[in-house]
């Protein structure tokens, strides 16, 4: 049973140097079978798309484990902790629609007093797909 878990939200928006965002984004973007990249749009993507994901230019684990095999493990824990096919559903959704939104552009408005998502960006559609 976990309890707590620790996670650091200034990952979402800076890493060191030599290091890697969350190891999630990562495993599902080498792990996942073409059907489910497709599903959660994150087809034609890599890790160097995404500025969530190349923000360091590290995109391998330093000990060496492969992010296809620790998809898989991440797959069977949340089975083991009793998450729903629907409920795993959502938490691929969610961590794709981050990824397209680490790439969203803000155009600043009224010279810079007010902004706007910048309604041409290629990711503000598959965010919008993804959250429903």
């Amino acid at each position: 049973r976990i309890d707590f878990y620790l996670l650091e939200k200034v990952r979402l928006v800076a890493v060191n140097p030599g290091e890697r965002n969350y190891h999630v984004f990562y495993e599902m973007l080498d792990g996942m079978t073409d059907e489910d990249l497709d599903n959660f749009l994150l087809n034609d993507y890599s890790a160097e798309d995404f500025r969530i994901t190349s923000c360091s230019g590290t995109y391998d684990r330093r000990d060496g484990v492969k992010d296809t095999d620790t998809y898989e493990d991440l797959v069977d824990a949340l089975e083991v902790m009793g998450f729903s096919p629907d409920q795993q559903n959502d938490v691929f959704s969610i961590a794709s629609a981050v990824l397209h939104m680490s790439n969203l552009t803000i155009n600043p408005t009224k010279g810079g007093e007010e902004c706007e998502i910048d309604s041409s960006n290629e990711h503000l559609q598959p965010i919008l797909d993804l959250m429903g």
